[in-house]
């Protein structure tokens, strides 16, 4: 679980540019420009008057929240499956253990993605919602500008 939460503060900002560049192609570098999208959200943050940093990080617990729940899960049900089959016929030991970590490995992968799947939703629509809100709150001040 720490080396979860110490691989998040690497991965919290590539997530936070990734799902606003799926989400918002248009206005974050069209969806493949890395620049563009690191621009764009320069000028987010400064429009939202808070800086680059609290921005990248701001869906950092939810995204500790889902990896430690998947890494829990994974190892959980990997020794699980792994302890099942070997219970019940245990001349697969030595044999067949290639074969049956893939096997448990499949399943724990498959168990633990379904289990953080909501957690990864409301990542994503977080990480949405604060795209849209400084946008319109960037729009409003341009409007208000416009205006005076």
């Amino acid at each position: 679980a720490c080396a979860t939460v110490v691989a998040c503060l690497g991965v919290c900002p590539a997530e936070v540019v990734r799902i606003r560049m799926v989400s918002r192609p248009e206005a974050y570098g069209g969806g493949s420009d890395l620049g563009g999208a690191l621009a764009a959200l320069r000028a987010e943050a400064e429009a939202a008057g808070a800086p680059l940093r609290s921005l990248l990080y701001s869906g950092f617990r939810p995204l500790v929240l889902r990896q430690v729940i998947f890494g829990m899960i994974k190892f959980f049900t990997f020794d699980f499956v792994v302890g099942a089959v070997l219970e019940v016929a245990p001349q697969l030991g030595d044999s067949t253990e290639l074969l049956l970590s893939l096997g448990a490995g499949l399943v724990a992968g498959v168990a633990s993605s379904l289990i953080s799947q909501p957690a990864d939703t409301i990542l994503s629509r977080m990480n949405r919602g604060a795209a849209a809100a400084a946008t319109a709150s960037s729009a409003s001040t341009a409007a208000a500008a416009a205006t005076a």
